[in-house]
């Protein structure tokens, strides 16, 4: 089964927001991090006191200001310079992994190079590398595409989303 699809500015801000998601591991890490803070903030020094309250401000608005005004700004940019993620995609789910093909390029991604994969309501992220992944828009099950099939397989030989 094939299904042809584009990727839209939108979709790939979006599937940014989605490849910065935190990780519960992340989340225990940060979280841990402003407890100490907070502890430091309470009971420190005076000057231990003024330190972490300005840290916990200061983590707050670069972390709500990076994710929310400048991620978009820059996923939009790195949309418009790359001129490949504008043409027209086709995804084909084998047997023993998927294929995906561009006017650049024809790759097969065998299940055991998967690395991890993520996905929402509207995308699913196929990550050959830690950094590096295939997006593709779950609306490709208008096109024919088995979407909930490409799930199971991932899920049978990758492992849950992460």
């Amino acid at each position: 089964m094939k299904a042809k699809y584009r990727i839209s500015e939108e979709d790939y801000v979006n599937t940014m927001k989605l490849f910065a998601k935190l990780t519960p591991r992340k989340i225990f890490s940060y979280s841990t991090f402003v407890l100490v803070l907070v502890a430091l903030a309470v009971f420190g020094p005076l000057v231990v006191k003024a330190g972490a309250i300005g840290g916990l401000a200061g983590g707050l608005i670069v972390a709500v200001f990076g994710r929310y005004i400048v991620a978009p700004i820059l996923a939009r940019r790195h949309y418009r310079k790359y001129r490949a993620i504008h043409e027209e995609f086709t995804v084909e789910l084998l047997q023993d992994g998927v294929r995906f093909i561009s006017p650049n390029a024809d790759g097969k991604l065998m299940w055991n190079h998967v690395l991890k994969w993520r996905q929402n309501d509207d995308y699913i992220l196929i990550y050959p590398m830690p950094r590096l992944y295939h997006i593709l828009p779950k609306s490709v099950v208008s096109d024919g595409f088995n979407v909930s099939l490409l799930i199971n397989r991932l899920t049978q030989h990758v492992g849950n989303p992460v």
